[in-house]
This record gives structure tokens, C-alpha cells and sequence, in this order.
């Protein structure tokens, strides 16, 4: 009777343990459920001393890894984790995270951009994560482009900011306010911030250049001798009007990279990179 007793609260015990045990794919779920409420406590709970992170050409120890200025800008721009797959293989647990932030949310940038990484034990603790590929990136990279910069020409002209941690540190602020923008407006922004830079002309023997700088001033190069001379311009729907001494210069927007003159400014202005 001792015995029997003393076996059932062994098993009791065993039973115990087990259920307080974690396996390696919840400690990757709470690992990521730490790391989206950007708490650095309990992420080092997770790690062992020697831990590395593995990301590119990038490596990092556990105090790297860990820096609360990093993670305060993780907080900042609101990185979110989602995990798509997870894949237990003993020893290494690997999954698909799509990894999203603000920008990405309220800009509408699609596709997101998804992680493989591979997560490697040592007894409950992490000892490395890598990186092992990025999905996804030409086609995230392009549609990030195409929305964030005239985002970041409207707060340039509104607020004066071009320097990049200035916007980040209110960028919740400033992307609020530009998706309230209407729609036209935004539109304009969007033609402003893709028209600046130098339009090239091989086929117009009066112009040769179109350089665009903010919302209205242009410089013309002439074709003739190569002189500079400055001018405005204004949008109207996908036309540019731009002034000069004699009569207006009208270009259709084809793309963000080419114009079309019509008149004396007839042919073909490529955008030049």
C-alpha cells in the first residue's frame, strides 16, 4: 500500500512537470509574443549568455540583441511579428514570420515582407537565431518606395523635416495625418515627390534638361548653348505647366519617369538617374 502510494506521487509529480514543461514551439510562440510588447525582460529569459542573432551580413550577441535604444525603435514604428508556419525539428524549431510596422499598415505597402528563420536550442534556452531568407523583398522594396516618398515629401513640405530619425521618432503623427489628406491631394503628392530630379530630352533641339526641385521651381537647359535658366511650374490633373518669358511649356505625365512635351517643348523628357 506504501508503495502504491508513494508510485502515484511520483506520476503525480511526473504529470506535474510535464505540464509546467513548455515545448520548443510555445517557447518560440512566446518568445515572439515578448518580443511584439517589445519587452527586453523577458526576451533575456529566453537566451542563453552565449546567445548570437544571425541576420544577412549582420551578427549580434545577446547585449546587441537586447539594446533598449533598438527595441525603443522597434516600439516607436510599432514592428509586429505574425507567425505564418513553424516547423519543430527536434533540436531547431523553423518558421515563416511576416514582420509588418506602421508605415507598412497605414501606407498599404503590400506585399508584406516574410522571414524564414530558424531558432536553435540549448537544453529551454535560445542559443542563436538566423535568418535563413526574406520573402518577398524586390516586390515590398518597390511598393515601399512608390508610398513612402511622397510621404516623406509632405512632411518635408509641411514640416520642414528631412532628416529621417526626426520623422521616425512622430511618424505615427505625421502618417495619421497624411492618410486623412483627401485623395486629390495625396495624388499631387505623390506626382511631386516622383517628378523631382533631372528629365533628359534627346530629341527637342530647344531643351535639353528639366530639373524639378519642390513644388514649383524648375531650371531649363537649353538646348542651343546649355544656359540655365529658372521658371515655375504648377500641376494640373497629369499635366506640368511650366512658365516662361514667351508662353507656357505644357508636359503630360506618362510614368515616373518620362514626360512628354508638347509645342516647342515636343519630344520624349526621360527621367535621369
Amino acid at each position: 500500500m506504501k508503495k502504491y502510494i508513494l508510485l502515484s506521487a511520483f506520476f503525480a509529480c511526473l504529470v506535474l512537470f510535464l505540464s509546467c514543461h513548455k515545448s520548443k514551439p510555445e517557447i518560440v510562440n512566446d518568445f515572439i509574443d515578448a518580443k511584439n510588447c517589445y519587452d527586453t525582460e523577458k526576451l533575456n529569459k529566453y537566451l542563453t549568455d552565449d546567445f548570437m542573432y544571425y541576420y544577412e551580413d549582420t551578427v549580434s550577441n545577446k547585449s546587441e540583441y537586447l539594446d533598449k535604444a533598438v527595441w525603443e525603435n522597434f516600439k516607436t514604428i510599432e514592428e509586429k511579428n505574425t507567425l505564418l508556419k513553424i516547423q519543430d525539428l527536434d533540436s531547431i524549431i523553423k518558421t515563416e514570420e511576416i514582420v509588418c510596422h506602421i508605415v507598412d499598415s497605414l501606407l498599404e505597402i503590400k506585399p508584406k515582407i516574410v522571414l524564414k528563420r530558424t531558432y536553435r536550442f540549448f537544453g529551454d534556452k535560445l542559443k542563436s537565431i538566423t535568418v535563413d531568407s526574406i520573402l518577398n523583398q524586390e516586390e515590398y522594396q518597390k511598393s515601399y518606395s512608390e508610398k513612402y516618398i511622397p510621404f516623406a515629401f509632405y512632411v518635408n513640405d509641411k514640416y520642414d523635416i528631412q532628416d529621417e530619425q526626426e520623422i521616425v521618432e512622430k511618424i505615427k503623427k505625421y502618417l495619421t495625418e497624411y492618410v486623412s489628406l483627401p485623395i486629390s491631394d495625396r495624388k499631387k503628392y505623390r506626382i511631386y515627390a516622383n517628378l523631382q530630379g533631372v528629365y533628359v530630352s534627346k530629341d527637342n533641339p530647344l531643351y535639353r534638361k528639366l530639373i524639378f526641385k519642390g513644388k514649383k521651381t524648375v531650371t531649363i537647359i537649353d538646348g542651343l548653348f546649355g544656359f540655365p535658366f529658372a521658371s515655375r511650374y504648377e500641376i494640373d490633373e497629369n499635366y506640368i505647366r511650366i512658365r516662361t518669358d514667351k508662353s507656357d511649356l505644357l508636359f503630360e505625365i506618362i510614368d515616373n519617369e518620362t514626360l512628354i512635351g508638347e509645342g516647342f517643348a515636343k519630344g520624349t523628357f526621360t527621367k535621369s538617374n
